[in-house]
């Protein structure tokens, strides 16, 4: 499990969407620990969702020089970031005064990585 620090100092509303139920993250001022986590959604009013994919200790193929044992998977529109840890993880999501989303941690790798958002087999060509 991972604890996951959301600072607020944007415009907007934050919601998140976890299993145990949802908390909103006040504009301009709000801050909120998750602790522990697993799978969570934050929802950022006008700008879109951010999800955070606990990976347990599956590993993204690609990626073998990060030995670290636990995931998280993050994805925000068209950017991702791949973060594992040994131990207890620590990510923090610091959303500025435009919107824009600064993740980082203390304690293991985290890089940023590029998935296929969608993948269309065509049938019936």
């Amino acid at each position: 499990m991972y604890v996951l620090t959301v600072i607020n100092k944007s415009i907007w509303t934050i919601d998140s969407v976890v299993a145990s139920g949802s908390v909103t993250i006040q504009p301009k001022i709000g801050t909120h620990v998750f602790n522990p986590l697993g799978n969570i959604v934050l929802n950022v009013e006008g700008i879109g969702a951010m999800s955070f994919m606990d990976l347990g200790d599956t590993k993204l193929p690609g990626y073998s020089h990060i030995t670290e044992t636990w995931g998280v998977l993050v994805r925000f529109h068209a950017t991702e970031a791949y973060y594992r840890y040994e131990g207890g993880g620590v990510l923090n999501a610091d959303f500025d005064e435009f919107g824009t989303c600064t993740l980082s941690t203390s304690n293991g790798t985290l890089v940023p990585i590029t998935l296929e958002e969608l993948v269309v087999t065509a049938s019936g060509l």
